[in-house]
């Protein structure tokens, strides 16, 4: 129970860089039950709590930006550089994909503000660092 504990718990370092304006990162820092939660920031400046959740049989992977009473979700496409993701298919392991695009985030994110960098980074693929491993916690 104790390792089952610990594993849900433990802190995570997965940064996520834009490929399009590479100030902008989002760094999952928290696994918890269902998700990673981490931060979405241009440089240093927080612009709202991140969330990536795995796949289920009934739902596909997905993100979600929430900023104080702001909430937005949408699919997570996954990739292993040019080639889709998906829990379905046996050619890709996930811990060997390396980018994601985050699907509707920039369109969403235009309802709120107009910061050119940002929707330019939102609107485009997130390099996957190398300690997010799929999303799962590297071991050893």
């Amino acid at each position: 129970m104790y390792f089952l504990l610990a594993e849900i718990i433990q802190p995570i370092n997965c940064v996520l860089v834009s490929e399009n304006v590479p100030s902008i990162s989002i760094v999952l820092s928290e696994r918890r039950s269902n998700d990673l939660k981490g931060v979405l920031s241009i440089k240093n400046n927080v612009k709202g709590n991140f969330y990536t959740h795995k796949p289920t049989q009934k739902e596909p992977s997905s993100w979600s930006f929430e900023k104080t009473n702001i909430k937005f979700k949408g699919e997570a496409i996954l990739l292993k550089d040019n080639e889709i993701w998906h829990h379905y298919q046996s050619k890709i392991k996930s811990h060997e994909v390396n980018k994601v695009f985050f699907s509707g985030f920039s369109s969403k994110l235009s309802k709120i503000t107009n910061e050119r960098d940002l929707l330019k980074a939102t609107s485009g693929f997130f390099k996957i660092g190398s300690g997010c491993y799929g999303g799962r916690i590297k071991k050893g």
